[in-house]
């Protein structure tokens, strides 16, 4: 393999990593703001992203790469250092976000929101309280849980015969939404975890859910 071809895949491949990090980051925002989300504008947002997206990525390598041949570093003995630091980047990268991704952490750091622009909390799609102090308290009795995330094949989509209940803590920018059951979760994103103290105790939602109903009789 030539030089030219062997930068321009590592340059393409950072560009691939690049590209799906900000499509991610566009989708979430959309899925948060639009309330009538469904699998049509999920296939429009596939296409876009094929026909759109990727084939800019490879536009701008073959661009970035022409330069870079240009510049005569392949001719210098800095190529092979800068070629060796391309590819350990991502590798360590890749290996923090694991990292972070799979290791315990608070059940709370899911449910993270921007507290000056608090509006509501809504319980399986109910608004129950615009009461700051009410979302604080909720938070604070499910940060006792550590939560681990799971691999998507390990998660058993049938949760008919489980305790649980969905949480959505709305505020002027963002919706922060996550379904909750006994052993595990599953936050907007799509992702999955499993409960490592658990089992969540799923009861003390609902007294303090039916403490909001009888206030407002």
């Amino acid at each position: 393999m030539n030089k030219s071809k062997l930068l321009f895949i590592i340059i393409t491949l950072y560009m691939f990593i690049i590209t799906y990090f900000i499509s991610k980051t566009i989708y979430l925002f959309f899925t948060t703001h639009i309330e009538n989300w469904n699998s049509l504008i999920d296939i429009i947002a596939i296409i876009l992203v094929v026909v759109i997206f990727l084939p800019f990525s490879i536009f701008i390598s073959e661009k970035l790469t022409s330069f870079i041949m240009k510049t005569k570093l392949v001719e210098q003995k800095v190529y092979p250092t800068m070629i060796t630091f391309l590819i350990i980047i991502p590798i360590i990268i890749f290996s923090f976000t694991v990292f972070n991704e799979y290791k315990i952490k608070s059940l709370e750091e899911l449910l993270e929101y921007d507290q000056s622009s608090f509006e509501a909390v809504f319980v399986n799609h109910q608004e129950i309280t615009e009461d700051h102090q009410a979302a604080e308290e909720i938070v604070e009795f499910l940060s006792q849980y550590q939560v681990k995330k799971m691999n998507d094949r390990d998660w058993i989509s049938d949760v008919s015969k489980e305790a649980g209940f969905m949480i959505e803590i709305r505020t002027e920018d963002e919706i922060v939404m996550t379904s909750i059951y006994e052993n595990r979760l599953m936050s907007l994103n799509g992702d999955y975890y499993k409960v490592a103290n658990g089992p969540i105790e799923i009861q003390w939602m609902y007294d303090y859910i039916k403490g909001f109903d009888e206030v407002s009789r």
